[in-house]
């Protein structure tokens, strides 16, 4: 289209492409401390075959552009501080990839010339002066798995990649949500599951077209972590693939410890039509997953607590307070606590008596919304051991029974003492989780976590804990009454 206004004529090309400026009769602008063609200057195609790549070349002083033009792998590190001109070349692509770019251009209204600058980085304001020159970018749009920012090890999770999305090159500001103005083809996308830093495994994928949700046939190969899919069908202007990429963590402590945190990178090649011209292969602005994942656990701490005396005969009510202080939900818990027995006695002889298990809110008091009070032989299993283990142990079954982030399973029971259980003896007993897994039991990759009973740890918030009670007899009084019968005084 063309618009007209007084002193000013703006020609917009249909595409990422251009926008030819004759403002006042201004034919030339120069950006940069110093024009890059006033010095002797490195040719693009001719010096370099039409590819820098920083890994390989070191940065020109003073580049021209003689004909298309890729500059890529300048990040921050090695970042490209050289100059470049625009000015003798006509209807060309430069195309930067990956470049940190903290050089000067110069750069024209009259050439037709377009940048095409993806995953990277301009911090010289002024290069944006050039900014009619950078066609808008395609984008692959990718997104966490929903809720909370935490993953767990054996448990699968999914990356949704959109694409295409049409940004700002220069702003990353969306020009399309919806798409691309231009069609989009041979799309190859890759994902290297090993640069996250953590251990993951490939499972599935899938892709189908966004709105009308039709399956999209492609080919998928993995490599050792590096996952390729390709055979992608063109992408009309204005229509968009969703491609869902399931993976797993890996059972590796290290590299996935607990609160260890990552983010994932999709990189692709397209081809498309800029400026009038078809490009292939085009690099796509990465898709980088935001915010970073962090890898979460179950972590479940008890609090053992109870009487601290008891007589015969007297029923105690005991109370285990198990809490998940990790970040993700601990599945088929095993509680066990090791009652008291010896010479100066105990509380081994009688079965304890499960009175109440129901998982909580952190507080311990407010209830979670389906998960009521368990029951025995449904929702748990309850056994007990007699001499000489003296052992209570709870295996956790159902949903109801998973103890989620913050949340407590509080058990009560009641048991008494053995008749041997002599006065001012001290009687402590041993609880604790010992085993509870990141997954339900139909998840074989689920992971085990596990804690060895020790002597509970007191003053530690841990795994274990313990609970003394000291045994405190009624005193018995024995009252003596004489009664003198006869051989007394009257």
């Amino acid at each position: 289209m063309r618009l007209s206004t007084s002193g000013t004529t703006t020609n917009v090309r249909a595409r990422r492409g251009w926008m030819a400026l004759p403002l006042l009769g201004l034919a030339l602008l120069i950006v940069g401390a110093r024009p890059a063609h006033a010095q002797s200057s490195s040719l693009c195609d001719a010096t370099y075959g039409g590819v820098l790549d920083g890994n390989v070349t070191p940065v020109p002083s003073n580049l021209q552009i003689d004909g298309p033009c890729t500059i890529r792998n300048y990040p921050a590190s090695n970042p490209y501080g050289g100059n470049i001109s625009l000015l003798s070349t006509t209807n060309t692509l430069l195309i930067f990839d990956n470049v940190d770019f903290i050089g000067n251009i110069s750069c024209d209204n009259v050439h037709n010339n377009v940048v095409w600058f993806v995953n990277g980085s301009i911090t010289r304001q002024h290069v944006l002066q050039c900014t009619n020159l950078f066609a808008p970018v395609d984008k692959i749009d990718k997104q966490n798995p929903p809720g909370p920012p935490l993953v767990a090890i054996g448990v699968p999770f999914t990356y949704t990649l959109t694409f295409p999305l049409l940004v700002s090159a220069t702003t990353g500001r969306v020009v399309n949500p919806n798409g691309s103005n231009q069609d989009v083809s041979q799309v190859t996308v890759t994902d290297n599951l090993d640069a996250t830093g953590v251990s993951l495994s490939y499972v599935s994928s899938s892709a189908a077209w966004k709105g009308s949700g039709a399956a999209v046939p492609i080919t998928v190969a993995n490599a050792g972590g590096l996952l390729t899919f390709s055979g992608f069908p063109t992408i009309p202007a204005g229509q968009q693939i969703v491609l869902k990429v399931t993976v797993v963590l890996n059972d590796a402590v290290p590299p996935n410890s607990p609160g260890t945190r990552f983010t994932n990178t999709a990189n692709w090649t397209l081809g498309t039509v800029v400026n009038g011209t078809f490009h292939y292969p085009l690099p796509g602005q990465q898709g980088v997953s935001s915010p970073p994942l962090t890898i979460a656990a179950p972590n479940l701490a008890m609090t053992k607590s109870g009487p601290t005396t008891m007589n015969l005969g007297q029923l105690g009510r005991f109370t285990l307070n198990v809490q998940n202080s990790g970040t993700t939900e601990a599945w088929n818990a095993t509680i066990v606590d090791k009652l008291p027995a010896g010479a100066t006695g105990g509380m081994c002889t009688a079965s304890p008596q499960i009175l109440s298990a129901q998982v909580f809110q952190a507080d311990g008091v407010t209830a979670v919304p389906g998960k009521g009070p368990l029951t025995a032989g449904t929702d748990y299993t309850v056994s007990y051991a007699g001499t000489p283990t003296c052992t209570l142990t709870l295996n956790l079954l159902s949903a109801a029974a998973v103890i989620g982030p913050s949340q407590r399973l509080i058990v009560t029971y009641q048991t008494q003492l053995d008749a041997n259980s002599r006065n001012g003896a001290q009687l402590t007993n041993v609880a604790g989780a010992v085993q509870w897994y990141s997954g339900p039991s139909s998840n074989p990759a689920r992971q085990s976590f596990t804690c060895t009973l020790t002597n509970g740890t007191p003053g530690v918030l841990d795994c274990q804990d313990a609970h003394t009670v000291t045994v405190a007899l009624s005193a018995l009084t024995i009252t003596k009454q004489v009664s003198v019968v006869g051989g007394g005084p009257p």
